[in-house]
This record gives C-alpha cells, structure tokens and sequence, in this order.
C-alpha cells in the first residue's frame, strides 16, 4: 500500500542577536571598603549593548555572603524595581535606592550601614525578550563582582568616661559632673544617659541607685536636686545640688547609643558604661556621749531592775533625733566568744522592735522602754529572772533628715557594759532511786520511789519521767511520765494487754513511786527517773530551771527456763520475676525441757532495703495472722509447717522483693500457775533475697504462643487453598484447555 502526503512550507525570519553584552564595574572613587556603622556608601555598574529591537536590560544587585547571596535591588526589563524580601522594608523608607547615572552606569546607594551589609557586591545584567504570548523570557545573563563592603560596628570605637577625677565637697554644695563619649560617627548616633550612685567602686546596677535618666530625644525625668543636660552630641553634665553626706558614694554614667534605621525606628548600637568616681560629702558629725546608771538593782529572783541610758555632751545635733537599743550579754568563759542579745529598741520612726528571746515578755508588758525626755532613756524589767543575770549596756543611734524626708543613720555610740547580778548560787537537783520490791521471776511486782533533792530553788514542782535502758540494744524506752501538775501520761508503753500494769504515783512533795505488776521476762533492763524542776515567777508563769538523772535500778530474772535460737533458711535465694521463693525460720530450744503447749511464739517477718524497712506479714502465739497491704503484683503467706518452724512465701516475684529478709521471734513461756511470760525478742542474721531478670526465661512463653498460633493460621490456609482449587476451580480449567487445544490445529491449519 502506497501513501501520499501532502507538502506545505512556511517562510519565516530568523533573526541572530549577536553577544553584545558588556558588565563592567567603572573605575570610580566609591565609598566602599570599610565602611563605618551608619554612613552612607554606593557602588556602580555600567552595562551596554548593541542596539537590537525587542532586546531590553535588566539590572539586578546583590550581596554574597560566603556561598550564599541575597538579592537586594532589581531594575526589570519593563523599567520597574522590586526589592529582595530582605531589603523591601529598607526600600521603602529610602534606606537604599538604585539610581541610573547616565551612558548605562547604575549606582546602588545605601544609605545607613547596618552590620549585615557585610559582603561583597555582585551586579548581574540580564537581556530580555518577548515570546509569542507577549512573556519576557531571558537570554542572557552576566555579572560582575563591584566591590566588597566591610561596616565596623560603633560597638567596636564606643567609650564612655567621667572626665572628674574623685571629688571632695562639703554638704550643701552642688556637685557637677561631666559623662563623654567617644565613637565614630557620632553625628549619626543618638545618646541615650543614665547616672548611678553605688556603694561600692564596682559600677554595677544591682545595688546602685538611680539618680536621673534622659532618653535619646533629650527627655529628663527630672527632679528638684538631680537633673542632667547635653552639652554637645557626645556630651551630658549631670548637676546634684544641695548633696548631704548620705549621697557619698561611687557615681558613673551608663550611655546607650541608638541610630535610625528603615521605617521611622532605631535599633541599639552599643551600650557602655564609665568607670566609677568617687565623690565625697564631708560634714560635721554629732558628737555625744552615752552613760549607763542602774537606779534599781534586783537582789533576788522576781525584783524589779531598772536601767537608765543618758546621752551627754551633745555637740553638732541640730535636726539629729535620737533612738536606743537595748542589749544584754551572757557571762562567758573569757576562751568562748561572746555573743550579745537584742532586748528592744526603738527605730528611727519611733517603732519598737523586740529580740527573739523578749518577744513574748515585752508583749505581754513585762519589759517596758519608756523616753524620759529627748536625752534620757529608761529600761524597766518588772520580774527580773535568774536568766536575767549578766551584763547590760545601751546603743544611741543618731539620725540625720536626707532630702527625700527620710531618716538615715550618722552615727552609734555604746555605754560601757553594767553587770546586773545577785549573790546566789545555780539551782541543782539530786535525784536518788530505790528499789521497794525485787524481781527474782516473771509475774512479780516491781516496785522503785524515787526521792529529789533540790538547792537554790524557790517553791518548786517537779516533773518526773520513768526510763529503762534495754540490756542487750542499750536503746532507751519511755514508760511513763508525770508533770509538774500530777498529770501522768503513758510515753513509749505499748502493750495493749498491760497498760494499767504500770502505775506511777506523788507520796510526797518530793517522793514519787513508780510500780509494775505482773513483770515479764522481756521487761528485764535498767529503770531510772528523770527530773525536772519548775518555778514560776510572779504572775504565775512556769519555767524550767533545772533538772537531774538518778542511779539505775536493775530488773533480771534468774534464768532457769529453756535457751532460744532462731535460725533462717531457704533452698533458693536468686530467683527470676513470677517464681515463688520460701523461707524457713527455725526456732531451737535448748538448756530446761517444756513441753509444746507450754511454749508459744509470735513470729514477724520484714523486708529491709538501704533506706527503709517494711513490715510484711507476722503471726501471733494465737495463731492470728496478719498481713501488711502491697503495691505490687506479688504476694506473701506465712504458715507454721511444724513446731517451731515457720515458713514465709512470696508468690509471683518482681523485682520491689528484693532486699533482706528478717525474722524476729518473741517466745512465751506457761509458768506453773498457768500465766505466760514474755521473753526477749530475738533476731538472727538477715538473709538476701535476689531476684533477676532473665531475658530469655520472659520470652519463652510468648514465643511459644506466637510460634503455634502462626502453624495454626498456615494449615487453615492451606486447607481453604485445597478446597477452593478441588471445587471451585476445576470445570474452568477443563474450559481453559479444550479453547487452547482449537488454537492450535486452527494455527497448524
């Protein structure tokens, strides 16, 4: 089969624009290279080439910074300007311009450097056209690299001095001081002055104060004696009139410089401040002198004392007010240091501040402070301790006015120390115990008085406090107390069963009995009163002022009963997390034979780690089991597996089980009247339970489960596979085949 094809030919014009481009930077004294922070600096480009129609310039600026470049300014091919993203704000506040100069020379002015201005300056000249749907589409593209700009930051130059050195003036003199700055471009920059006052040299804002601040536009938050005025551009005079001796001090400016930038804002440029000055505010100090008197003198506990502070020979006061304080000292061992306690005084706005030790005896008016007139003070205490003894002495504070109305202090001035006193020798107790019954054997009662002797006390009441001191731990036991007003109390004694076995009485003023029925062997130790003496003062407040420790009186028991030892067991101590480990504790009874019923025990397990120790589950001589509630998923039992044996087990392990595990053991003996006796608790060696993580024994289970349930899904898959293929399958396949075999003798034909 043949095919024609029909011929058509179009003419067209193809027009060649020849490589006429040209991107150079001309030779011309630009304000480029190092450029100061501020000023204003431009580069040109000059592009030409030969006139084509229909071929337009466009002319784009930018700035390289390493391998990156910013696009700044582009003159388009249809004559408009657009600004990078960077720079559109600046655009538009004329911060940067491009201007065309003529023979195809563009300038790029900019008006104030910033810091980012940094880099070096590329110009990149495109030639443009339009295609058929009237877009502009690129050529060809040139560039050159103009020039590279560096902008020192005014940071880098900025200097702030005091041009005073330290200065010396009387008060009520005018005190002037003068802040400069150096920088360059100072013309451009805009200062912004903060004068401080410290206390020390350092020029630190933290503890100085404000004295005047005025902003960039010249604006002084000003004051009647602190104002601040600019004398040139880099130039401010702080003047202080009328200065007192509270305004010595350490004086610096802080000055912060501000420039314009894009938009109508500034930005900070530096922030410097000068080294301090010191200046000096001499004056005429006050001169007095304090004299401490005695006018009543206490002779015993409970008198009153009164204490006179008079200021003499006052010199230079005139608007000086004057404050006391009054202080006491405790007599010393001259190798201890002395310390001295506040009693009241008074401040500069006439407000009484009382110490700690006073606070409760000036408020309920026990200590009274009282002006006599402007130079007499007087210190009254009503009841006069015997902690009151030592030696006495008053501080006269003198404050001067400043201009802001408040007081400040000039000037303290002590008196000489006054020792108030009595003769009377230190209270004493001497406290004696004796034993009324002795205990041979459990069940008998114990009996102890306690006689006090007491010295250098008047009207005294005494509270006592029964202790024993256990044998074998030597750890100290609170039985039972009684106060100064026969109030008894039971202290440490816990036994739910005896608690009115022990009984403590007041035979006489200075007799006390203490009493204990039915002893137990576990209440063998040390026994001994502690008292204490109390006195009151006249209006009827008690206060201890001494107390003392008798002789110990001993509770043993003569043993002839059986020997106990406790011993602790397990066949495994390292177990992993779900296993259940069991302990043994065994008890063996040695020395005098007694038969099972008339042996008991209470038995109590606990598990302790580094910081704490945690009761688990115990068992009473009864029988009663009780169990101590868990946070975790394990579990513990107890059971008694034969006589004297008692089995502890924790189900389901985790990792909080872990630790040493106690087993403490209390026995109790049936004495041949039938009654029971406690014995000492006893405690063997710990032993530690470990319990570890085993990777392999945690997975086993789920890999286990996971590998049976993946066989079980296989087969059932399988079989699905089967049936689908015997019945579903089998009449399209013979179909299949039967259309194929006519295929071929079709295609053999």
């Amino acid at each position: 089969m043949e095919r024609f094809f029909d011929s058509f030919f179009v003419l067209s014009t193809i027009f060649v624009i020849s490589d006429s481009l040209k991107v150079a930077a001309p030779k011309y004294r630009s304000k480029t290279g190092s450029i100061t922070e501020g000023s204003l600096f431009d580069l040109r480009c000059a592009a030409s080439q030969d006139f084509v129609e229909g071929t337009h310039l466009s002319v784009t600026w930018e700035v390289r910074r390493g391998a990156a470049s910013e696009k700044i300014l582009s003159l388009n091919p249809d004559g408009g300007v657009t600004a990078g993203s960077g720079y559109s704000q600046r655009y538009q506040a004329g911060g940067v311009r491009l201007e065309l100069l003529g023979n195809g020379v563009y300038r790029l002015v900019v008006s104030h450097a910033l810091p980012t201005d940094e880099g070096t300056y590329v110009c990149v000249v495109g030639q443009w056209v339009k295609d058929e749907s009237d877009a502009w589409k690129s050529i060809l593209e040139k560039s050159t690299d103009v020039g590279e700009v560096k902008v020192m930051p005014i940071a880098a130059s900025f200097m702030v001095s005091v041009r005073e050195s330290n200065v010396t003036l009387n008060a009520d003199s005018t005190l002037e001081l003068t802040c400069s700055v150096a920088t360059a471009n100072s013309d451009a920059v805009r200062m912004e002055v903060a004068w401080y006052v410290s206390p020390t040299p350092s020029a630190d804002q933290g503890n100085s104060r404000l004295l005047v601040h005025m902003d960039r536009d010249s604006v002084v938050n000003r004051s009647v004696a602190v104002t601040v005025s600019r004398v040139s551009a880099d130039t401010t005079r702080l003047v202080f009139r009328d200065v007192g001796k509270t305004d010595t001090g350490y004086y610096f400016c802080k000055v912060v410089g501000w420039m314009p930038q894009s938009g109508e804002t500034w930005y900070k440029v530096a922030e410097k401040t000068s080294t301090s000055v010191c200046v000096t505010v001499t004056s005429l100090e006050p001169t007095y002198g304090v004299l401490l008197s005695a006018p009543t003198a206490p002779h015993f506990s409970d008198d009153p004392t009164e204490l006179e502070c008079k200021v003499t020979d006052v010199q230079n006061a005139n608007g000086t007010q004057m404050t006391v304080s009054w202080h006491y000292r405790k007599p010393s061992p001259a190798d201890v240091p002395v310390s001295d306690d506040l009693i009241v005084s008074v401040d500069q706005n006439w407000d009484l501040q009382a110490g700690e030790k006073y606070k409760e005896r000036v408020g309920k008016g026990h200590i009274v402070l009282t002006k006599l007139d402007p130079a007499v003070f007087k210190l009254q205490i009503l009841h006069t301790r015997d902690t009151d003894r030592g030696e006495y002495f008053c501080t006269v504070s003198a404050w001067a006015q400043a201009k802001d109305h408040s007081w400040v202090k000039t000037k303290d001035v002590s008196s000489r120390n006054l020792p108030i006193s009595w003769e009377q020798e230190d209270p004493s107790l001497t406290v004696v115990a004796t034993p009324l019954k002795a205990v041979f054997s459990g069940g008998d009662t114990f009996e102890m008085a306690c006689k006090v002797t007491g010295k250098n006390l008047k009207n005294p009441k005494y509270s006592v406090l029964i202790s024993v001191e256990e044998p074998s731990s030597r750890k100290i036991r609170k039985i039972m107390s009684m106060s100064q007003d026969s109030v008894t109390r039971l202290e440490e004694w816990n036994k739910k069963d005896r608690l009115d076995s022990v009984i403590l009485e007041k035979s006489s003023a200075d007799t006390f009995r203490f009493r204990m029925y039915g002893t137990q062997i576990s209440d063998a130790g040390y026994y001994y009163c502690e008292v204490t003496a109390w006195t009151s003062d006249a209006v009827n407040t008690w206060s201890e002022a001494t107390r003392g420790i008798s002789n110990k009186v001993k509770i043993d028991f003569e043993n002839t009963g059986p020997a106990f030892s406790v011993s602790l067991r397990s066949a495994r101590l390292t177990v992993y997390p779900g296993e259940t480990v069991k302990i043994e504790c065994i008890i063996s009874v040695r020395g005098a034979a007694a038969g099972a019923d008339d042996i008991s025990y209470d038995v109590k397990w606990s598990v302790s780690t580094e910081d704490k120790s945690v009761f688990l589950v115990s068992m009473d001589r009864w029988g009663v089991m009780k169990l101590a509630p868990r946070n975790g998923s394990s579990d513990c039992s107890l059971e008694r597996i034969k006589l004297g044996t008692y089995r502890l087990s924790i189900h389901n392990t985790e990792d909080i089980d872990h630790g040493n595990y106690h087993c403490s053991v209390t026995p109790w003996l049936r004495t041949s009247d039938g009654s029971w006796q406690q014995s000492l608790e006893i405690q063997p060696e710990p032993v530690l339970l470990k319990v570890d993580f085993a990777m392999l024994e945690s997975l086993k289970y789920p890999l286990l489960f996971g590998a049976a349930a993946a066989l079980c899904v296989g087969l059932l898959a399988m079989l699905i596979g089967y049936i689908g293929a015997r019945f579903c399958c089998k009449n399209t396949l013979q179909g299949d085949v039967r259309g194929n075999r006519r295929l071929v003798s079709m295609e053999m034909d």
